[in-house]
């Protein structure tokens, strides 16, 4: 695989941390209780179908990064201090870290904190591996993030393949509560593959599933039924349905027809309500 079939468009992956804690307006007047509390549990657990969109971007941001950034120079897409070790363009595996230090408010408007490391492969081959690590102390908006995201590459001679291995990733708010999930999914290019050096124009589709933890306690599975389709010019999911378990009660999740907005839907018990993402 050519290295430039890995591209970066590093977006606003804060936005998965807000969505734990914000997102789905309904009417609560007309919302029976019981659908009430499940919706609630859905915008928590989907929550981590945001953050594996995240940090796909950010792998893809590492790829490049490792592929020409120097040591020491401040990327123009983030607020925090871009590292590489080592400089050698032909030396892999590379150690990139992105340092926020006590704080800094990016351009996607959040306040990171901390350090997120990536330890970069020689991606462009077979199998070669890109680890995005969150640690050192690093949150976002005050909200702290932990655990390992794997990326193995699996692409063919006519598109970009990841597959995203989600490694007990742990998110603690500001009162303690913690909510975390594993992830097993996979990114496949559809488009964008010929123009390698136009990011903006790719389109991937998203396969796969995740298990979930709620701050209750209680346990979600997240099945993807029809591919999500998510374009590096548009800053959410624009299609594609799956199905959320929450102790055996099926909520089916609706992304919308392709538009490029921030809203879905929920059905639980046969009604239907709106989340923004």
């Amino acid at each position: 695989m050519n290295k430039n079939s890995v591209k970066s468009s590093l977006l606003l992956f804060a936005t998965a941390i807000v969505l734990v804690f914000t997102a789905c307006q309904k009417e609560e007047k007309t919302t029976p209780e019981a659908d009430k509390a499940a919706v609630e549990q859905a915008k928590q657990a989907m929550a981590n179908q945001q953050i594996m969109l995240s940090s796909f971007n950010i792998a893809q941001w590492g790829a490049e990064n490792a592929n020409g950034l120097q040591d020491g120079k401040v990327d123009e897409r983030s607020c925090g201090t871009i590292t590489v070790t080592p400089t050698d363009p032909l030396v892999f595996p590379k150690v990139i870290t992105a340092d926020f230090g006590t704080g800094c408010t990016d351009d996607d408007g959040t306040f990171k904190q901390g350090k997120v490391t990536m330890t970069v492969g020689a991606f462009w081959e077979p199998t070669a591996a890109i680890i995005v690590t969150f640690g050192d102390n690093y949150y976002e908006d005050n909200v702290k993030i932990e655990g390992q995201f794997t990326f193995t590459n699996q692409s063919t001679a006519d598109a970009a393949i990841l597959r995203i291995d989600a490694n007990s990733i742990k998110l603690t708010d500001q009162d303690g509560n913690t909510f975390s999930f594993t992830g097993d999914q996979t990114y496949t290019q559809t488009v964008g593959h010929a123009t390698w050096w136009d990011a903006s124009d790719d389109v991937y589709e998203v396969t796969g599933s995740i298990f979930s933890t709620l701050p209750t306690g209680e346990t979600v599975d997240w099945l993807i039924q029809t591919p999500l389709v998510k374009a590096n010019n548009c800053n959410w999911v624009s299609k594609g349905k799956g199905i959320l378990d929450i102790n055996g009660l099926p909520i089916y999740v609706d992304y919308g027809n392709g538009n490029c907005d921030n809203q879905g839907t929920y059905t639980v018990n046969g009604q239907v309500y709106p989340f923004t993402m």
